[in-house]
């Protein structure tokens, strides 16, 4: 349900752009903000609150941060643990970065903040996040086996497995899956496939010694144009142009 707790202290680029990877982020400044990180690219532009929580991500969204130092506390989720965590239908969520205290209230998200500020160490503020992690999953909704199942499915076989198999052995309807699905995981299967698809393929691009069309093959596309129509989608630049971008900040982290 969670995918890792990290932490960041230091300075991000300019413009940081995250891409589908079929979970959710959790994010909290720990700093005094000079600034606010913006939205700039992705959805309307708008001042990201200091405790956000950014939906599964449909296409890429592009965050412009101070130039100053940044203190971050972060929470990676699948989807069945934001379901489980917040309790809202996921579809509410997808695509777009909210204020925690829109979702949980703003006496939980206080409190929460006030104990982050007020522990003695890094380590401390991870241990509490698990904790307050563990007691509110405690008491939230639980996937549906026959969800929880489909995305296990198109996580183990990386996006390729057909919909229409799983759909079959799980003996669900077409129209009934799909809105369970989209209630519990934010998109429809085909879609979160091809993230998950597409998040698997852009880990691996760097280590690759074969062609992109070789690549694109092993990696369940029909073919070159197939790759780079998602890449276009879900990143908004060309697997080279992917290739040759900044790489993301290095973070510690606690994984589940």
């Amino acid at each position: 349900m969670v995918e890792s707790i990290w932490l960041f202290d230091g300075r991000l680029s300019r413009r940081e752009r995250y891409y589908p990877t079929g979970e959710l982020d959790l994010i909290v400044r720990l700093d005094e903000p000079s600034a606010p990180f913006r939205v700039v690219e992705g959805q309307p532009a708008a001042a990201c609150p200091p405790v956000s929580l950014t939906g599964l991500l449909v296409a890429p969204l592009v965050i412009e941060t101070p130039a100053t130092r940044s203190r971050l506390l972060g929470v990676r989720l699948r989807p069945a643990g934001a379901l489980a965590l917040f309790g809202l239908p996921q579809q509410e969520l997808t695509g777009a970065a909210v204020d925690l205290h829109d979702v949980i209230g703003g006496g939980e998200t206080r409190r929460l903040t006030e104990r982050l500020a007020a522990a003695g160490s890094d380590e401390a503020r991870l241990r509490l996040v698990q904790r307050w992690i563990v007691d509110r999953l405690g008491d939230g909704p639980r996937t549906d086996p026959s969800v929880a199942y489909a995305v296990a499915e198109i996580e183990r076989t990386g996006g390729t497995t057909p919909i229409a198999g799983l759909i079959d052995r799980v003996g669900a309807s077409p129209k009934r899956f799909a809105t369970a699905f989209e209630h519990q995981v934010g998109v429809k299967p085909k879609l979160f496939s091809r993230i998950v698809r597409f998040r698997r393929l852009a880990a691996a691009l760097p280590g690759t010694e074969e062609s992109l069309s070789q690549t694109a093959l092993a990696y369940g596309y029909y073919d070159h144009s197939h790759m780079n129509a998602d890449f276009r989608e879900f990143a908004g630049v060309s697997p080279r142009s992917f290739l040759a971008a900044t790489p993301f900040p290095e973070s510690s982290s606690l994984t589940d």
